[in-house]
């Protein structure tokens, strides 16, 4: 018989997920950028990400501890990381959260009362800390939710509010940049941690925080007037494959899809509330590996291109490039050690000996994907093994190891980044007008003929 799971005791250790924000747009970090910002936080499990208003996250999961030891190791990292990067944002959550809901949101009803001098200041100069606790529960006595703001220095910069999932919230506005006011609160967080239990503190730049607010209370208001497109995977197995969303801000009740299949043969697919898994490198599945999530889900053909979202009549296109770079991440996801990915300009001819673009993706051992970038054609090496042991990862290289490699490659778990890095290569370096002007190919590894 299998025994319960015990439930985890207050004296438990915790994961936490740190992140760190900074004032740069995501979309305009080249490939190589969003490599060293992940190199400045020093942590081999550090991904980037882009922030509800654009801008770039880098976050990690911390090793198992407690929220004092967390949030200052999130400081020291947003510290290094502010030397060489506009540091807007960092921010502490713990990680079975950060999975379930990696955006905070705030003031649902919109901006709160600000004190007189933070409605004047120039909010670039200002910082919004918010810290976020569990519900109120019959065993609370000392703490409760009406004297939360008495743990923080000056009770008159703070306010009170609630997430969506109904957790009390303290909201302090300073003076300080990101990172000194996340130091300054460091103390009554660990205050209030004794009472109350703390799930998230984030400190992030007022004018960021504040245009996020109204993001958000935009959605709720006025998103079935003005529909956007949402953000979107592709999930597949060996039988189904749908377009999924997991961001249950976004309400898909009456939304459909429309694809068009390798034959030229259009058509749709309603959406419907379901399920997918997350891995533990990001990747959605669903096979059952990691997480479950929630999702929206819409069924598309193998084979079949997502053209555009259909809400109320009103059709929102998909860029094709985007819908490139999904299908690669699909095409990447659990494939068998020694599997070649090349792609090329798909009218390419082989007799041909003038330059052409090109990119080749290799599969090795742990999950480590080799990708190689090059104007001129590449190669089809012979590996001695497929052994991922004792490479550097997440580096560019353009060291000329490979004869065959014009512009450098790159050792990386993140299927994502490997993605979006052919995307910007043949799109922004390699001048491509349309994504239709790719080819691709893939090939498996060569087996010997064993008998046992």
């Amino acid at each position: 018989m299998e025994l319960p799971t015990p439930a985890r005791t207050p004296t438990d250790p915790l994961a936490f997920t740190i992140v760190v924000e900074v004032d740069l747009r995501f979309e305009d970090l080249a490939p190589h950028r969003r490599i060293d910002l992940i190199h400045t936080v020093r942590r081999d499990n550090a991904h980037v990400d882009e922030s509800p208003l654009g801008n770039a996250l880098v976050y990690f999961d911390s090793e198992h501890t407690d929220w004092a030891k967390a949030g200052l190791l999130a400081l020291d990292v947003a510290k290094t990381v502010d030397r060489a990067w506009p540091v807007a944002g960092v921010e502490v959550c713990r990680s079975d959260l950060w999975l379930d809901e990696p955006f905070f949101d705030h003031e649902l009803d919109g901006l709160g009362d600000l004190p007189e001098w933070s409605a004047q200041a120039d909010p670039r100069r200002c910082s919004t800390v918010i810290v976020e606790v569990e519900p109120e529960s019959g065993t609370t006595r000392h703490l409760r939710d009406d004297r939360l703001t008495k743990v923080l220095n000056d009770p008159r910069n703070v306010r009170l509010s609630r997430s969506a999932a109904g957790r009390p919230q303290v909201i302090l506005e300073t003076r300080e940049s990101p990172v000194t006011a996340g130091l300054s609160i460091a103390k009554p967080s660990i205050t209030l941690d004794q009472d109350r239990t703390i799930t998230r503190v984030r400190s992030v730049r007022a004018d960021i925080y504040r245009a996020e607010v109204a993001l958000y209370d935009d959605v709720i208001d006025v998103d079935a007037a003005q529909p956007r497109l949402p953000e979107w995977r592709y999930v597949t197995d060996d039988g189904d494959r749908t377009v999924v969303v997991t961001d249950l801000r976004v309400r898909l009740e009456g939304w459909s899809i429309i694809h068009t299949s390798v034959d030229g043969i259009t058509d749709t697919s309603d959406f419907g509330f379901g399920a997918v898994w997350r891995d533990d490198d990001g990747n959605l599945n669903s096979v059952c590996d990691g997480d479950i999530l929630d999702a929206w889900e819409a069924p598309i053909p193998q084979g079949s291109n997502l053209d555009a979202f259909v809400v109320d009549g009103t059709r929102l296109d998909v860029d094709p490039w985007d819908a490139m770079t999904e299908w690669l991440a699909e095409s990447m996801y659990d494939q068998p050690l020694g599997f070649l990915i090349e792609l090329g300009p798909q009218d390419y001819d082989e007799s041909d000996d003038t330059p052409v673009v090109c990119a080749q993706v290799v599969f090795l051992s742990d999950g480590v994907l080799m990708l190689r970038l090059s104007k001129q054609v590449l190669e089809r090496l012979s590996f001695a093994d497929y052994s991922s042991d004792g490479l550097a990862l997440d580096t560019w290289h353009y060291d000329g190891y490979f004869d065959d490699c014009t512009d450098g490659y790159l050792f990386t778990r993140d299927i994502r980044l490997v993605a979006q890095t052919c995307t910007s290569w043949f799109r922004d370096k390699a001048g491509f007008g349309t994504a239709d002007a790719l080819g691709c190919s893939y090939r498996t590894a060569d087996e010997l003929p064993r008998s046992s």
